[in-house]
């Protein structure tokens, strides 16, 4: 008779590997051989988040459990640290220590996030690191800090959240540093980043797979896209678009290997249309010219309000990347028609998930549009992230009117919930089963990375 005792720990460990959350807590409580299996899949991420600040201190955070049994402490492979406890206006110190500790017990730590202004009392013990590959920090930093961030050289993927000028300055002596290894760099609402910095940074970097420069005022499309000659093996790329005069440099870079591609446009509104749609428009006809198989595309507007995108631009978008688009997400914007949906679905043969917004009101229309896919996996509802839109929410009603009417779509997320297809097919026709849980990891990457 097959009992847990008898089962290989390396199976356990394989099967433990599909669960998360609580259910590992509960699988540790099991038996002996069942917690053996599970520590390191438990200890593998420290994840510190807004929910369990406001039980901190009552509860034991993941940095005290660990200091508590070192032994485990070789398990660790990630630490994302998204908020601290405040006392009086100040980041809890006796925190700040506990996550130190942990920090410098843990050996196999590769990847750091820090997306708070609160990273100063880890700089010491991230340069002990050897095997940390990807460092997403908040950069705020001084001149001093900076200069000891800039001596980690075995990053593969960085990302700095509102860096200050001082670590920006460092920035081409730090590409320098990592030119042998760095594949992605991320810069996120970078005030003080010019030209000049950021092109001696990428003169640095000619293996770069993935390029986001998001937020930063002084460099939109046309300063940006020059500077990719640096970059000919990029696979993935995030700018800004503005309304500035500066023409786009010719010929265009070579970008033959781009797949992934995210506009966040920064642009003025004009009545009812989408801002300056001919600036996007001869945006995507110049990046078009060299990079003929998008696989992702992403465009967002700034805002709250909902901006109409022209028929035309979508006829122009998937005239070029049908046959290529897996991935398509509309943020902040809206189809004018469900001709240009039905169009979308119809076309692009391959698209397995989009992001757009759920007419509700409209929703038959939009499912008999929505169904010209024969290949849509995951549906984003993507008005349920403006929390100031007026309209009725998504029930499960309208969920599984879309289910049934596409045959081929398997999960729907809204309002932070995920709905899942569990049963297809029942001996009386079609049946299915709707799972219903939070998405916790919703907020957990930039927008404009390419998902996974």
């Amino acid at each position: 008779m097959v009992s847990a005792d008898s089962v290989n720990l390396d199976v356990l460990e394989l099967i433990f590997g599909y669960l998360s959350g609580n259910d590992l807590t509960s699988i540790a409580l099991v038996s002996r051989s069942f917690f053996a299996g599970v520590i390191p899949r438990l200890y593998s991420t420290l994840l510190f988040r807004l929910s369990h600040v406001k039980k901190y201190p009552s509860v034991m955070s993941p940095f005290v459990a660990v200091t508590a049994h070192p032994e485990f402490a070789t398990f660790v492979r990630h630490i994302d640290i998204r908020s601290v406890p405040v006392v009086k206006t100040q980041y809890n110190s006796n925190f700040l220590i506990e996550c130190k500790r942990a920090l410098d017990i843990c050996p196999n730590i590769m990847s750091f996030r820090c997306s708070i202004n609160a990273l100063p009392p880890f700089i010491s013990s991230l340069a002990q690191k050897d095997r940390l590959r990807d460092l997403r920090i908040y950069a705020h930093l001084t001149t001093e800090q900076s200069i000891k961030m800039a001596r980690i050289a075995t990053i593969r993927s960085l990302t700095l959240d509102f860096p200050s000028w001082n670590i920006l300055n460092l920035l081409p002596q730090w590409a320098a540093t990592l030119r042998g290894g760095l594949t992605s760099l991320t810069l996120f609402m970078a005030n003080e980043l010019n030209e000049t910095v950021l092109g001696a940074a990428l003169a640095e970097l000619p293996g770069l797979l993935g390029l986001h420069v998001i937020g930063c005022p002084k460099i939109h499309h046309p300063t940006l896209l020059p500077l990719l000659t640096h970059t000919p093996h990029l696979e993935s790329l995030s700018l800004t678009t503005g309304d500035g005069a500066r023409p786009l440099a010719q010929p265009p870079p070579s970008l033959a290997s781009l797949r992934h591609l995210a506009i966040d446009t920064c642009l003025s509104p004009t009545p009812l249309h989408a801002p300056s749609s001919s600036t996007l428009t001869s945006l995507l006809t110049y990046i078009n010219s060299s990079s003929p198989h998008l696989s992702s595309f992403i465009l967002r507007y700034p805002g709250r309000s909902e901006i109409v995108l022209p028929h035309a631009f979508i006829q122009q978008l998937i005239s070029a990347h049908a046959t290529s688009l897996t991935q398509l997400s509309f943020l902040n914007c809206v189809l004018g028609t469900t001709d240009s949906l039905a169009a979308i679905c119809k076309a692009c043969v391959n698209l397995e998930r989009l992001d757009i917004f759920v007419t509700v009101r409209e929703l038959s229309e939009f499912t008999f549009a929505l169904a010209k896919s024969r290949t849509l996996r995951t549906l984003i509802d993507a008005s349920s992230t403006n929390r100031h839109a007026l309209r009725p929410s998504l029930n499960q009603a309208g969920i599984r009117m879309m289910m049934v009417n596409v045959p081929s779509l398997r999960n729907v997320v809204t309002e932070g919930r995920v709905w899942r297809v569990r049963r297809l097919f029942s001996f009386g026709g079609l049946g299915i089963e709707l799972e219903r849980r939070p998405n916790l990891h919703a907020a957990a990457r930039h927008w404009f990375v390419p998902r996974e």
